[in-house]
């Protein structure tokens, strides 16, 4: 079941990314949008935040899934609250 779990996790999260970034490298470049990962990426790493860890994802690199969960901080709280209840309805 743990898998199964993981498989969904990444799956959730790497839709998340696609659209984000999907949204800023359009073709009205939004630089409000590039500064909010900015900033939360950096906010995850200076508090060492890594969902992706706190999922049961290890990492050789740790830094990495900081910088992803400081992308999915950057979406704001209700995407977060949105996508921990993804989460939670698949387990």
């Amino acid at each position: 079941m743990e898998m199964i779990t993981h498989v969904l996790v990444g799956a959730v999260i790497v839709e998340a990314i696609i659209e984000y970034f999907g949204a800023i490298f359009n073709k009205n470049f939004n630089p409000k949008c590039l500064l909010s990962i900015v900033f939360g990426s950096i906010f995850a790493v200076v508090y060492q935040i890594d969902m992706l860890a706190m999922v049961g994802f290890e990492t050789g690199m740790p830094f990495i899934g900081m910088v992803l969960t400081g992308i999915l901080l950057s979406r704001g709280s209700n995407y977060i609250a949105d996508l921990f209840k993804k989460v939670g309805d698949k387990k």
